[in-house]
Formats: C-alpha cells, sequence, structure tokens
C-alpha cells in the first residue's frame, strides 16, 4: 500500500480516475533506463475506493517488443519515455549506444507536449519525431542525427546536393576573384594610359596639352584672387650638338637630367611642363616678377653646374636659357601671351649668348 503504483490511485492524487504509468529504477544502477513499469487502475464501487489493480511489465519486454514493432527500419532510434522524460525502452541494439537527448531538447520536448498529440523538433544535428500513444502516459520518440542522414539513398543525393553546392560556391569564388582581378588590371590600365595622357614619358613632366590646360585654370584662379602670375620658357643650350656626337639615348638621358634639375627647383604649386623637343615652360602661380627671376636663376645656375654622364666614361656640363615674363608687367592674365612673351625673351637670351636668365624685352636681365 505505500508503494506509489497504490498511492496515486487515491481519489485525491487521481480524481480522473484513470490508467496511470509508473517506472521504478534502480538507483544504485549505472543505467538510466526504467527496470520495471507499471499500470495501475483504481477499483471503485458506489463511489467507493475498494483499491487497485495493477499489472507489471518488465523493460526486457518492453525493449523486445519496441524491437519487434520498428523491424526493418534502418534509420533512426525509437525511444520510449514516460510523462517525466524517463527513458523506458530504447531500439538501439545490445552493442550499441543509445541516443541521449541534452537538456535543451528535453525542455524544448516537454514544452511542445502540453498542446499536440504529435510532432517533430528540427535541431542543429538532429531531428526528432515524437507521437503520445493511447492508454500510456508516456510519449514515442524517432531520432535522427546527422551522421545518419547520409546514410542509404537520400543520404547519396544530400551528399551530392552538398557537392554541387560547394561547387558551386567555389565556382562563385573563382569567378569574383577573376572579376576582382579584372577590375585591378583595368584600373591599373586606366592610370596608365591617364597618365600618358597627361605626362611626358621621358621626362615626367606635364606634356604640352596639360600643361596648357592646368596653366589656364591657375591663370584664371589668379585672375580672380588678383594676384601675380609669372611664366618661365626654358631650351637647354646646344642640344643638338649633344645629339649629333653622342647619340638621342645621350640627349634623351640630358632632358631626363635637366626635368629633374627643374623640378627641384620650383615650388610644390608651380606647374612644370615639357612644351616642344628641349623646351621647358614653367608656370609660377602667384609669383611676381622678381620671384620668377630668383626661381629662373636657380634653374639656370643648377643645370650648369651638375655634370651629366653622355657615354662611356665621358661626361659633360650642359647649360640652358631662359625667358621670364610675368603679368604683373602689363596687368595681362592671357596665358597664351605671357608664354609668348617669355619664348621671345628666351631667344634674346640665346642671342645675347646663352646660359642666362632674359627677362626685358631689350635683352638685359
Amino acid at each position: 500500500m505505500t508503494s506509489p503504483w497504490f498511492a496515486m490511485q487515491s481519489q485525491r492524487n487521481n480524481p480522473a480516475r484513470g490508467i496511470r504509468w509508473t517506472t521504478i529504477q534502480e538507483t544504485d544502477s549505472v543505467a538510466t533506463e526504467a527496470q520495471l513499469v507499471t499500470a495501475s487502475v483504481p477499483v471503485d464501487v458506489d463511489r467507493y475506493w475498494f483499491g487497485v489493480l495493477a499489472m507489471d511489465f518488465s523493460v526486457s519486454e518492453m525493449k523486445a517488443f519496441l524491437m519487434s514493432a520498428v523491424e526493418g527500419e534502418k534509420e533512426g532510434e525509437y525511444q520510449l519515455y514516460d510523462s517525466r522524460m524517463n527513458l523506458i525502452a530504447t531500439s538501439a541494439g545490445a552493442n550499441d549506444y543509445p541516443l541521449r537527448l541534452t537538456i535543451r531538447e528535453e525542455a524544448q520536448l516537454a514544452n511542445d507536449f502540453g498542446y499536440d498529440n504529435r510532432g517533430g523538433l528540427r535541431l542543429v544535428t538532429s531531428y526528432i519525431s515524437w507521437e503520445k500513444l493511447r492508454n500510456f502516459d508516456g510519449v514515442l520518440l524517432r531520432i535522427h542525427r546527422l551522421h545518419e542522414g547520409v546514410r542509404g539513398d537520400f543520404g547519396t543525393i544530400t551528399i551530392a546536393l552538398a557537392l554541387v553546392w560547394m561547387l558551386f560556391t567555389i565556382m562563385q569564388l573563382i569567378a569574383w576573384w577573376v572579376i576582382r582581378r579584372m577590375v585591378a588590371n583595368m584600373a591599373g590600365l586606366q592610370e596608365s594610359l591617364q597618365w600618358r595622357a597627361w605626362y611626358d614619358a621621358l621626362t615626367r613632366l606635364y606634356n604640352r596639352g596639360a600643361l596648357f590646360e592646368r596653366a589656364l585654370d591657375a591663370v584664371q584662379e589668379c585672375r580672380m584672387k588678383q594676384q601675380p602670375v609669372s611664366v618661365i620658357q626654358i631650351d637647354l643650350d646646344h642640344f643638338k650638338r649633344i645629339n649629333d656626337e653622342y647619340g638621342h639615348q645621350a640627349g634623351d638621358r640630358v632632358l631626363s637630367h635637366a626635368a629633374s634639375l627643374i623640378s627641384s627647383k620650383i615650388r610644390d604649386t608651380d606647374i612644370a611642363g615639357r612644351v616642344g623637343g628641349e623646351e621647358f615652360c614653367v608656370v609660377l602661380p602667384g609669383a611676381s616678377r622678381e620671384t620668377a627671376l630668383e626661381i629662373a636663376e636657380r634653374i639656370r645656375h643648377r643645370i650648369n653646374v651638375r655634370e651629366i654622364l653622355v657615354g662611356k666614361g665621358t661626361t659633360m656640363r650642359i647649360s640652358a636659357s631662359l625667358g621670364v615674363s610675368s603679368s604683373d608687367e602689363n596687368g595681362q592674365y592671357d596665358f597664351e601671351l605671357l608664354q609668348s612673351v617669355a619664348d621671345s625673351r628666351l631667344y634674346l637670351a640665346k642671342q645675347g649668348g646663352r646660359n642666362r636668365v632674359c627677362a626685358t624685352d631689350t635683352g638685359s636681365f
């Protein structure tokens, strides 16, 4: 009378007077499966409780019955639980380790049991389908694990689809890499073409077209700000003789050398470019005539004092003639006019003996 299957059938503990199931486990056993399952029903006559009718089921018999019921099933494992989520029996063989539910899985299942008689629960590595049994206070579970899904025809199809997906992903990554390389190459090509459109490849200064475009913008800005602007025309002396005596490679070396010397003596805001064979032009925004003369003289001196290797064991010094014009002479902000005036003064410097700077129309310094 003190057994749980008897005490739970009192009118207070079982007011509905239905069948109750109890599971008994051995506390000293390491196994978690129930050792005995008891089904009991109260015996009432004229609303008086006389006793209990009970029947015991051994777990081994229930396990055998469960395994015979699922004979032929190759995927998944069937497990029988009571209402308190105690494992009663499993379809796992004697040599198989039964699948165990995690605490999280048990909590999710217990929550679902209160609403439906059957259902399913999709987890990260498994899928659990369940159904309550008639006349039994428990539930039957079928558990599919991820490693089981790769077996059989379904697993083969799954693997094939996974391989196709991986192949598609790899192809997308390869296509992305190829497109990225193509875009990078196109960007590099665009930068290279843009550089060639703006700069002279030999001297690395602005070419004639780029120089005039930048100079027009600079002159217009100086006009708006009422600032002076000056122009220096530079021509290397006796350049043709260098080409004739030492060859065009020596001439190219001289041009590159002169261009680097010019760049080293102008300001960051100044604009320098190659406008002819051996002729250069420098635009000086914000520079007065006196400032332009100082910069021109520094350029002339720098070119004349440096020696350059023009052949095997042969060095020489070169010189340049320079012409200077400035907007503060007559208030003119026409770049072409300023460049023309500086060019005419350049030839006056050549006529005056070369290797000099001319800043007036009379040929004087």
